[in-house]
């Protein structure tokens, strides 16, 4: 049997409807980022000693947009946003107790400013393991909002910014819920989904995946799509991690009610059943543990945990019996299972060593 899950209150007076970001640094130290939906302003959470310290970070978020959070190899936390004020993606960083901010260039097309509004955005920083050079460079991928085109965005020196990951010149396809990843050899992954219309009662729904080529040109793959139908609903972010030999791209259908996975291993690939019957509308929140894959999500009832065994097939079981919001999950490197999500208007912290 499994090890129970232990559970943190980090902060209070927190209604559910908003996202939140979850990252752990070298020593496995947990910080989550969240928005007051109030004010809009993000708040740092960090766990030291047992104890959640808050730390008001300054900028203002935009509605409840997604915040994306990492940890860079100086222990310092980075963040990328939609801002508020102005809809332009941001990035934020604090060295030696203070914020700085810097606005991305997002405008895919040409225009009269680079800026012209930034959703959905995804982000990650490179690892710097194999290319030292790129180490903590932060990557970025949005929806252009003068556009509905999916963009790339970088704080490095190497290689064009921005540039397009997909975009339908004729402007009628649109793209939404990106993730992204790098595998063990820094190579960049994008899931995302696209929305055609048709004139029909149902819009045409794909779910795709690319990666880098050429960081240097800026150049993406073409686009690997994993299912693509009218009877396809999935307009909530996906979510993607990636090993040496393959991934797992999580993304739910909404008009099934279904949770699905595409993984891929060693140039082979399936669509795969996570979970029926998911009574919410689900944002998924994909992992990895020691090469396995594992999914957070906000089922009606519970916010539940689904583990992918060798020969493929995933069980659910039950993180905690509450009603609540878009879980995010990190295993670290000892195995430890750690979950954030909002519920019963807190921002509540869970962990298991399993």
């Amino acid at each position: 049997m499994a090890n129970p899950f232990t559970f943190e209150p980090v902060a209070d007076n927190h209604p559910a409807g908003s996202e939140i970001g979850l990252a752990l640094d070298k020593s496995g130290n947990p910080s989550i980022v969240f928005s007051d939906l109030q004010t809009g302003g993000l708040i740092l959470a960090q766990r030291s000693g047992g104890i959640w310290n808050l730390d008001s970070v300054g900028g203002l978020i935009s509605g409840a947009a997604r915040p994306c959070l990492a940890i860079d190899s100086q222990g310092n936390p980075q963040l990328g946003y939609q801002d508020k004020a102005s809809g332009n993606l941001l990035h934020a960083v604090r060295t030696a107790g203070r914020w700085s901010f810097t606005t991305i260039p997002t405008r895919i097309t040409p225009g009269p400013t680079p800026f012209g509004g930034a959703g959905n955005v995804a982000f990650a920083l490179h690892p710097g393991r194999l290319d030292t050079q790129s180490r903590d460079v932060a990557y970025f991928v949005y929806v252009d909002l003068v556009t509905d085109g999916l963009g790339f965005a970088h704080t490095g020196t190497i290689g064009p910014t921005p540039v397009v990951v997909e975009f339908d010149p004729n402007e009628k396809i649109k793209f939404a819920g990106p993730s992204v990843a790098f595998d063990g050899s820094e190579n960049f992954f994008v899931g995302y989904s696209s929305i055609f219309p048709t004139g029909a009662p149902q819009d045409i729904i794909s779910v795709r995946s690319k990666h880098i080529v050429d960081i240097e040109k800026g150049t993406f793959s073409d686009p690997t799509v994993i299912e693509s139908s009218q009877f396809l609903n999935v307009r909530r972010a996906t979510s993607i991690v990636q090993t040496g030999s393959g991934g797992c791209l999580a993304y739910f259908d909404m008009a099934s009610k279904v949770l699905k996975a595409s993984v891929s291993s060693f140039g082979g690939s399936s669509i795969e059943t996570v979970a029926t019957n998911v009574g919410n509308v689900v944002t998924p929140s994909a992992a990895l543990k020691a090469g396995a894959f594992r999914i957070a999500y906000a089922d009606s009832d519970a916010v539940k945990l689904a583990s992918r065994s060798p020969s493929g097939t995933w069980s659910s079981e039950t993180v905690e019996a509450v009603s609540a919001g878009t879980p995010s999950l990190i295993y670290d490197v000892g195995g430890t299972a750690n979950i954030a999500y909002v519920a019963n208007n807190r921002i509540r912290f869970a962990r298991r060593s399993e």
